[in-house]
């Protein structure tokens, strides 16, 4: 069913709504502006235009601190519960740090509104309370009613949902980690998609023996005090209220969400008697070549010649990281002269489980990768902690100039404006380290976010460019009163650096969108809204990966029933495409491909489906068109 920003009612006593962030800020702006214009101009060098003009701009990562705040509305009402799905793993870490960001906000205002405070009491001699005063005290209040509403275990209770993989099991790991330093306790973690037991079948054994010692490290590691459920892995994914309430009779009663007893109890005995063999492979992959298509490992893949900047994105949990890591191992090896970057932004990093190798901030090479192949994993609050200290230096020098007036003698040397910057502010400076990247690498391979945030970075350089062009306006209509000087300065540098990554990702020959995805309805959904919404910024989408294929299903019965509804979903996919992208085809490897040697013989199995793309000619047609 549609929905929207306003509650839906779904099934019996349950409503469903998914947050509009920006119409919630345009809400709650228009309802606060004035009260908040008012802080801004008591407390800082700007006048109501300058303000007006700053508040008119979109914010950055305003997601999280209007998700939160929309929570908290929410609680406030006549529902007896609220049920929140979130963002994946870095981003719910960001939403539920949010009611700290709103606290901060609230003393930066309360800050900047002092000085305003004593003028008004002791020199104009008036008391009142005023509508800003009393917008600072309702930030801060919600903050608080809301953090401790989420740290109180009597009204809040946290699920952590995950697969029985090893790389979800070590993002599973930070983050239950950082929940619970933040003060927040998770009641359960819900193992989903655990393969049932069945017939004797090369791909689902090897699986299950994998599951099984994943579920056993996720009990020892993150079961002390928790509940640990397990869900079935369905044939087809549930969805509809007949899906949902089907899964929900089971979870309730506990047929398949197995308990620690039921769990050892069915474990199939086929796994323990797996020939030794079976169990020494690395991985056993579903690949079967078959007529009608063509090997397609990465380097010969027609979307990814020639390119200079390659992202991959995708919904959470299809293996984008997987995918571009394969991708970008193979393009190196194939040739050596090339010097490529493999860079992670995603928050919640995972390219260090992926390769089984340490990775950080600084690009480094992997143990046994190929020498022209660096890897990153970007820290985008370390990147704008880095230009914030020059920023702060340049408004300290034109605050000063403006005299002691303009910034609250509470607030210290530093201007109270910056503090303010809006939480997805660190994503942009971190993805303008792409531009530098680009004058040191022949080609960079990103590893997005998931779709929701992923999308929110392209669209930054937009919105960035915006505020500098505001915040220039600002400062050359100061210019007869203060030297911009080196706040200027910052500014240009910024903006030519939104500049040069605007016309690099907007330029086809050298930028790619690979949208990464799984032949399962959900998936394939929200790839078509991804589609249309990389199309509507002017981005080359020039092919699709469609990850986890049963290729070679064999005799096992669910094999054999996923890979008819794969197949179903992989016509619709090229229905998608429309001849405008190339389909790329990746088995199911069991399990996941990890480390430099199982990616480079997993990604050497990808295949293209010659009705995709068609022969060589139509490969330079099509890659001509996207181009232009």
């Amino acid at each position: 069913m549609r929905l929207s920003a306003s509650p839906r009612r779904a099934s019996g006593g349950v409503d469903a709504v998914e947050l509009d962030a920006p119409r919630a800020f345009a809400r709650w702006l228009a309802a606060n502006r004035r009260a908040l214009g008012d802080v801004l101009e008591h407390g800082t060098w700007l006048d109501r235009d300058d303000v007006n003009a700053l508040l008119d701009l979109s914010i950055p990562g305003i997601d999280e601190l209007l998700g939160i705040l929309e929570i908290a509305r929410l609680s406030e009402s006549d529902y007896e519960r609220i049920v929140i799905d979130t963002a994946p793993t870095g981003h719910t870490l960001r939403l539920l740090a949010a009611p700290d960001t709103v606290a901060a906000v609230a003393e930066i205002l309360d800050a900047l509104q002092e000085q305003h405070r004593i003028i008004r009491d002791q020199l104009a001699r008036v008391g009142r309370v005023e509508a800003s005063d009393r917008l600072i005290a309702m930030l801060a209040a919600q903050a608080r009613d809301t953090a401790e509403r989420l740290r109180d275990r009597r009204q809040t209770t946290f699920r952590w949902v995950t697969l029985p993989e090893a790389m979800s099991l070590a993002e599973s790991e930070d983050g239950v980690g950082a929940l619970e330093q933040s003060g927040l306790h998770v009641d359960a973690i819900v193992v989903n998609r655990v393969l049932p037991d069945g017939a004797p079948c090369p791909i689902c054994d090897r699986r299950r023996a994998a599951e099984r010692r994943v579920v056993a490290t996720i009990r020892r590691r993150l079961g002390r005090g928790r509940a640990v459920l397990l869900v079935p892995a369905q044939l087809r994914e549930p969805h509809g209220q007949r899906g949902l309430a089907a899964l929900g009779r089971v979870m309730a009663h506990g047929s398949g969400l197995m308990a620690r007893g039921s769990w050892r109890k069915a474990e199939p005995s086929a796994i323990d008697r797996l020939p030794s063999a079976i169990d020494r492979l690395p991985s056993a992959i579903s690949h079967q070549p078959w007529r009608g298509a063509h090997s397609a490992a990465p380097e010969s893949i027609a979307a990814f010649q020639r390119a200079s900047l390659l992202f991959f994105g995708g919904k959470g949990g299809v293996g984008k990281t997987t995918v571009s890591a394969a991708a970008a191992l193979r393009i190196a090896k194939a040739d050596k002269k090339r010097r490529v970057l493999l860079l992670s932004t995603d928050p919640a990093h995972s390219l260090a489980d992926v390769f089984q190798a340490t990775v950080g901030d600084t690009a480094r090479r992997l143990p046994r990768g190929p020498r022209n192949l660096e890897v990153r994993e970007l820290d985008a609050a370390h990147a704008f902690a880095a230009r914030r200290v020059q920023l702060e230096a340049a408004l300290d020098e034109i605050a000063a100039a403006f005299g002691a007036g303009a910034v609250s003698a509470s607030a210290g040397s530093t201007p109270e404006l910056v503090k303010l910057a809006p939480p997805g502010i660190d994503e942009l400076f971190g993805i303008l380290s792409v531009v530098d990247a680009r004058s040191a690498y022949d080609l960079v391979v990103v590893d997005t976010a998931p779709t929701g945030h992923a999308l929110r970075l392209l669209e930054m350089p937009d919105a960035a460019r915006e505020w500098t062009q505001v915040l220039m306006r600002v400062l050359l209509k100061y210019k007869s009163l203060v030297r911009p000087g080196q706040l200027a300065s910052e500014l240009v540098e910024i903006s030519k650096s939104i500049r040069a990554l605007q016309a690099l990702m907007r330029d086809g020959a050298r930028t790619r969108f690979i949208v990464v995805t799984r032949a399962a309805e959900v998936p394939r959904a929200e790839t078509a809204r991804l589609l249309a919404r990389l199309r509507a910024l002017r981005l080359a989408a020039p092919a699709i990966v469609v990850n986890a294929l049963t290729m070679s299903p064999g005799r096992c019965a669910r094999c054999r029933a996923t890979a008819a509804a794969e197949r179903r979903e992989v016509s619709a996919l090229r229905r998608l495409c429309r001849g405008r992208c190339a389909m790329i085809e990746a088995p199911l490897a069991a399990p996941p491909p990890r480390g430099a040697r199982a990616l480079d013989e997993w990604a050497r199995r990808w295949r293209q489906p010659d009705s995709s793309q068609g022969h060589k000619g139509q490969q330079r047609t099509q890659r001509e068109k996207q181009e232009a």
